[in-house]
């Protein structure tokens, strides 16, 4: 795993390396050094305002299943699961499930089917604020992508569909090879049936508010960065950007979204008449506070936890 990290880490060193060359390294510095100080405190803070209401909705969502915590240990579990917010479309952070039973015996499925409770309002709140930045013209098609995908995934966590697919897995060779697959998936089949109770019409709509909240928050700092460096944007060009470059990363399914989120938030940014040196600038600040920063909060809070001789998974 470490390994995978540094190499994730040297891939993105070379294409911001790359990029502010040629871009004209010397423009690229100069954006950066033209940023005041207090930036580098307000947008970190409004990332940190961010992640409290998606613990929150974290907190919400644990509630509704039936399985509360106080939210302290709550915290720790879900800070430790920053640790892998840069995984591919952050499905490491399902490993949450995992220290929620080994450390308050609340069942697996439970986690995992927050987690993909998460990702869905993610997605819709991603989609409403994105299509509210582009305005009417595309506001039809993006009800209509959401409203599939709304129909889908309550098609795939119909009670029915989840009873076929058992009786699917009672018909499997009992064998030892078939064993561990097996319970995989049923464990898969328990989250998803979470995940319907999560789908319903308050969770749904407090999740994806939360969501489209926090998108807008991000795309606020967006906007005061640009504005900061003397390329002022309107509030809907920066919740475009923003939801467009999370979106892109996602369906990269690379690391972080490590390319197609820079690739999407810089082209985006120039295609609004942004100086392209500023829009990799800007894109560096963002990416740092988005994703090094939680994930560093994440590793420390495990490491914390380890020296102490008390592991979050203990």
């Amino acid at each position: 795993m470490k390994k995978r990290w540094f190499l994730g880490l040297v891939a993105t060193l070379v294409l911001y390396l790359g990029l502010s060359f040629w871009f004209g390294f010397a423009n690229v510095m100069r954006s950066l050094s033209a940023l005041p100080w207090w930036c580098w405190v307000v947008v970190p803070a409004l990332v940190v305002l961010g992640y409290l209401l998606l613990f929150q909705r974290w907190q919400f969502y644990l509630r509704q299943l039936g399985h509360p915590l106080p939210w302290r240990p709550s915290g720790q579990i879900y800070a430790a699961g920053l640790s892998l917010v840069a995984a591919p479309g952050r499905s490491g952070e399902a490993l949450r499930g995992l220290w929620l039973q080994r450390r308050h015996g609340i069942p697996m499925q439970v986690g995992v089917g927050v987690t993909l409770a998460e990702r869905v309002t993610d997605l819709a709140g991603a989609l409403l604020v994105l299509a509210w930045g582009l305005g009417g013209r595309v506001l039809p098609a993006l009800l209509a992508g959401g409203g599939t995908l709304a129909i889908g995934a309550w098609l795939l966590t119909h009670p029915a569909a989840l009873r076929r697919l058992e009786a699917f897995l009672d018909r499997l060779p009992a064998h030892r090879r078939w064993r561990g697959l097996t319970r995989l998936l049923r464990e898969a089949l328990g989250a998803v049936s979470r995940l319907r109770r999560l789908l319903r019409p308050w969770p749904l709509l407090v999740g994806t508010a939360l969501a489209a909240l926090v998108w807008l928050i991000e795309a606020a700092a967006l906007m005061g960065l640009f504005l900061t460096l003397g390329d002022p944007l309107a509030l809907t060009q920066a919740a475009v950007i923003r939801t467009a470059m999370a979106l892109g990363g996602v369906l990269s399914f690379l690391p972080a979204g490590v390319g197609t989120a820079e690739a999407t938030a810089i082209g985006l940014a120039v295609a609004f008449g942004v100086d392209r040196s500023a829009a990799l600038a800007v894109t560096l600040v963002l990416r740092v506070c988005t994703v090094l920063l939680p994930t560093a909060v994440g590793l420390l809070v495990l490491a914390r936890h380890r020296d102490g001789g008390e592991g979050v998974g203990a």
